[in-house]
């Protein structure tokens, strides 16, 4: 099995190899005889180290990363995890593995690190010290300052039934690329979304092409191509949740459920670095 290319648009952060999702979930061949009691013990071990290794939203051809009879992220011999056809950084950060999101294990830098970060433990309370002895000095700590990891937001949002910035969302995309100028930068995150207002396929088109208009405008500022990863949500990750419930029918000619549902059509831009 080699390594190849992202499915999804947008860069790679490691060589990791995406895999299908037939792959993905069938990690072994077919074999023409049945198989021995032995093998059948073997593979039911694996599931069920699996079944409590990993929790995810869906089954186990959903997760990101492909997951081996050990219940351990699979890995090529350069030690990366590899990615299944499922992979997405969302999907990497809300899939769970040992308590904590799955990216800590294979792609860290994708998920903030106190995610990834066990709470600290209490020490115990130190044995009294024996009144014969002066206890010693603790020896001087020094500070060991190196890279640190900085992640920046912006949001950019939309007219109804457009993908085409506005102004202030262009001077928004300004100040953020002027930020980027000061980190190495590692990759940048643009995700669309789209209100509730049409059909599914509608909504899941524009939430693309609107991802796909940052990505451009944020190229056209000097942002590297292959560092900015796109993807569309359509309707299905709202900020409105209710509050505009009320309004009349979902059309396009209803101006007060347009305006309420303004904060939906929007992208989500994330850029990940070292400062």
């Amino acid at each position: 099995m080699n390594p190849s290319s992202d499915p999804i648009s947008g860069p790679v952060l490691q060589p990791t190899a995406p895999l299908t999702e037939r792959q993905s979930a069938r990690t072994s061949p077919i074999m023409s005889r049945p198989t021995p009691p032995a093998a059948a013990v073997l593979c039911l071990a694996g599931a069920l180290m699996l079944a409590a290794t990993v929790s995810s939203a869906g089954a186990t051809d959903e997760l990101p990363y492909l997951i081996d009879t050990s219940g351990q992220p699979a890995r090529n011999g350069s030690a990366l995890c590899w990615r299944t056809g499922s992979w997405s950084p969302a999907a990497a950060r809300s899939a769970r593995f040992e308590d904590k999101p799955m990216a800590c294990t294979c792609e860290p830098e994708l998920v903030a690190r106190g995610d990834c970060e066990p709470p600290p433990a209490v020490p115990p309370a130190p044995p009294p010290t024996p009144l014969a002895e002066q206890p010693m000095a603790a020896p001087a700590v020094r500070e060991i300052v190196g890279p640190t990891k900085v992640k920046l937001s912006a949001e950019a949002h939309f007219r109804f039934g457009t993908s085409v910035l506005q102004p202030d969302t262009r001077a928004r995309l300004d100040q953020l690329t002027d930020e980027l100028a000061g980190i190495e930068l590692e990759v940048v995150l643009a995700v669309g979304h789209a209100d509730r207002i049409g059909d599914d396929r509608y909504n899941q088109e524009i939430s693309e092409k609107r991802a796909a208009e940052v990505k451009a405008y944020l190229i056209g500022r000097g942002v590297p191509a292959n560092r900015i990863y796109t993807e569309g949500k359509g309707e299905k990750q709202p900020v409105h949740l209710g509050d505009c419930d009320g309004l009349g029918r979902e059309h396009r000619r209803n101006q007060p459920l347009i305006d309420c549902l303004a904060a939906d059509r929007r992208v989500e831009i994330e850029a990940i670095g070292v400062r």
